[in-house]
């Protein structure tokens, strides 16, 4: 459910550094290092001999340096946990082979008896390193965990100028100072509270490098590195997991990251997000919203519309029956029926709030996370199918576009589906467990048994009620991949994520559009909107040690791609306040949502500091009253969902600008003084103003 973040914040990673090899017998010589290749914007060396890596683009003076061309981490002989690094130096005995485009490295580590193979390849700004999962080699008892590649390539010292390029959450920056001595691990696709983007980068002087993992990138972190070493090093490099445990078949993806040398005029972490954001076009088939959106009526709709959330019912949070039957089962706790919904809706349509995408939670049976994979019947003491039915015509009749939720991530015993063959397998294969909601302890679905078993019957037959426009599934982008080690259903977590996208494909093919909950980004090609890239609630950016600066590169990645929230601290925030500042300065869109605020104990609640309640007619009357405020920004600004965002400045202290792709730009002020521009235009107070070309 939308809180299984509560669950999986920071801390829940597979520690690692791993190895790839290639498995022959190789020569022990040292050739000349590998030069520039025809079509290469670059000079660099791959040094045999050194086992060090240099590159520069040929018409700078900066030249990036690396230590290492690889870490691993292993299990030697008697299980014992250990690091070495791939240097001539740690015993490793290195072949170069000229390639085409590059070099081929052969290494080989004879007393562990790992070999290993790296290829080096240049084409106009970008280096390619890849480390094939054929090449490796294990022909001793140790074991390969993980394999860190090029650890601290360009590492910067204390006090020099520039940042680390951090693709958390939105988006952050470590300056090159006033650390303490550290190296943080931040997974990349585990959670939303954690990179969402296979994206890193550095920032030295007027010179930068923006890494892309494009191979084994569902089983990678980024190690931070602040202060390090004698040298007081900074870095920011990736590690890849071979092996979570001992026993574990290897990892059978190859892995590959591109280094790309931005020019000096894209140097900095806008130029780094439109890098990613244009590979995305060119090599992921995403397409832009404009797009998508000539050829969907529902997602041209939600693209310009108020998103409402209602959540209708839930049994009790916590639950105090974990495995539940329907003799035990907890009676539900009904915030809105379906009559009430209906009575929101027309009080939207006589203040005058036009185009509105309400979703329905909780409609199924049991309520929300009631009684998962099963939806059906439709909750009866919500009025059942029959007034389920006349809500959404009703909407539909107001110009609404009504949309569902429905989760397949999680199982219920009480569920009339349930069997513990379609679920998650541990190593020990035991059933993976999720957090405990409504329907008590949850199980962990294995994604691609659920898209089999439920998405393709639930989603004809929850089209079939009426719904239409951007059908919401749960936590499918928040958290994960994970893998699963049933014998007759086993998946590594790029099979997981493969599965969940075809999840979202089959909703978007069914009601014409889909959301999801977070933001991790393997999910983009499928996906078109999601409630909320920065997780506040749970772990704020700013207390981590190695942030500095919050900056909105997920949203130059993907604004005019995927419609989406900001975080948890925006969702009911309203004008004149600063977390609903920060949505338009990121170029959100609003979530207001009805019954927010589930949990029995409030300290838990995460979405928002207020929550919309429909206790009578005239508190329904002051709430919608102060949406239509919110509506009024939404129709105002809506044109700017389907523009890019080209740049982003502080124009003075609380104040700042974003600019688009047409030529437009908001600025933002924060302070409670209005702001006037140079250009003679005044920003009000903790508001914004929109500027044309």
């Amino acid at each position: 459910m939308e809180s299984k973040l509560n669950r999986m914040v920071a801390g829940k990673h597979v520690s690692t550094t791993v190895a790839l090899a290639v498995a022959a017998t190789m020569l022990t010589t040292v050739a000349l290092p590998a030069r520039g290749a025809p079509g290469s914007e670059l000079k660099w060396t791959a040094d045999a001999e050194t086992g060090r890596l240099t590159a520069q683009r040929a018409e700078e003076k900066m030249e990036w340096r690396g230590e290492a061309l690889a870490e691993v981490g292993y299990w030697d002989a008697a299980g014992k946990e250990r690091l070495k690094t791939l240097t001539p130096g740690d015993g490793w005995k290195m072949e170069r082979r000229a390639t085409d485009s590059g070099c081929r490295l052969v290494c080989r580590q004879d007393e562990l008896g790992f070999s290993i193979a790296l290829e080096f390849a240049a084409k106009d700004d970008v280096l390619s390193v890849v480390a094939r999962a054929a090449d490796v080699g294990e022909t001793g008892v140790a074991r390969l965990k993980t394999l860190r590649l090029l650890p601290r390539f360009g590492a910067a010292t204390e006090s020099d100028e520039g940042h680390l390029v951090v693709a958390q959450q939105s988006g952050a920056l470590c300056h090159f100072r006033d650390k303490k001595p550290g190296q943080h691990f931040v997974s990349v696709y585990q959670s939303s509270c954690q990179c969402p983007m296979p994206l890193f980068g550095m920032v030295r002087g007027k010179s930068a490098v923006a890494g892309i993992i494009t191979g084994g990138q569902f089983d990678a972190r980024v190690c931070v590195s602040t202060c390090w070493g004698p040298q007081k090093l900074y870095a920011i490099d990736p590690v890849f997991t071979l092996r979570s445990f001992h026993e574990e078949t290897r990892l059978p993806d190859d892995i590959a990251v591109e280094y790309h040398f931005l020019p000096t005029a894209k140097a900095n972490w806008i130029g780094m997000g439109k890098r990613y954001r244009q590979l995305n076009f060119t090599r992921r088939g995403i397409r832009t919203l404009r797009e998508r959106a000539a050829a969907s009526p529902g997602l041209a709709y939600s693209a310009g519309a108020l998103e409402v959330r209602i959540r209708l019912g839930v049994k009790p949070v916590p639950c105090e029956v974990k495995e539940q039957t329907p003799e035990t089962e907890p009676p539900m706790r009904i915030f809105c029926d379906f009559a009430r919904v209906r009575d929101i809706l027309d009080e939207f349509q006589r203040q005058g709030i036009k185009n509105t995408e309400f979703c329905l939670v909780g409609w199924n049976r049991g309520g929300h996370d009631g009684r998962f994979p099963q939806l059906f019947p439709v909750e009866p003491k919500l009025g059942g199918e029959a007034a389920l039915r006349a809500t959404i015509k009703h909407g539909q009749s107001l110009g609404y576009q009504m949309v569902a939720h429905d989760c397949y991530t999680d199982a219920y015993r009480i569920s009339e589906d349930w069997s513990e063959e379609f679920l998650r397998k541990k190593p020990d294969g035991q059933p993976r467990k999720g957090g405990a909601w409504g329907g008590g302890q949850s199980y962990n679905v294995c994604l691609a048994r659920t898209y089999d078993l439920f998405a393709k019957r639930n989603f004809t037959r929850t089209r079939a009620l009426g719904f239409k426009g951007l059908h919401y599934s749960d936590v499918l982008s928040i958290i994960g991949p994970f893998p699963c080690y049933d014998a007759h259903h086993p998946q590594t977590r790029r099979q997981d994520a493969e599965a969940t996208v075809r999840i979202l494909a089959l909703a978007q093919k069914t009601f014409g559009g889909v959301q999801s909950e977070g933001s991790l980004d393997f999910t983009a090609p499928a996906l078109d909107r999601l409630l909320y890239v920065d997780c506040d609630k749970w772990l704020p950016l700013m207390k981590r040690p190695y942030v500095d600066t919050l900056v909105p590169l997920f949203e130059t990645v993907y604004h005019g791609t995927l419609l989406y929230s900001l975080s948890t601290d925006t969702v009911n925030s309203q004008p004149g306040e600063a977390a609903y500042l920060k949505t338009i300065e990121y170029g959100a869109a609003p979530l207001a949502y009805f019954y927010g605020h589930f949990v029995l104990d409030p300290t838990k609640n995460w979405l928002g500091k207020r929550d919309y309640r429909y206790d009578d007619a005239a508190g329904l009357k002051q709430i919608v009253t102060g949406l239509r405020r919110v509506y009024d920004d939404v129709e105002r600004l809506k044109h700017l969902q389907m523009e890019f965002i080209e740049g982003h400045r502080k124009i003075a202290d609380e104040v700042f600008e974003t600019a688009y792709s047409n030529g437009q730009s908001v600025v933002v002020n924060y302070r409670e003084q209005s702001y006037t521009l140079p250009s003679g235009g005044v920003v009000p107070a903790m508001g914004w103003l929109l500027l044309d070309r």
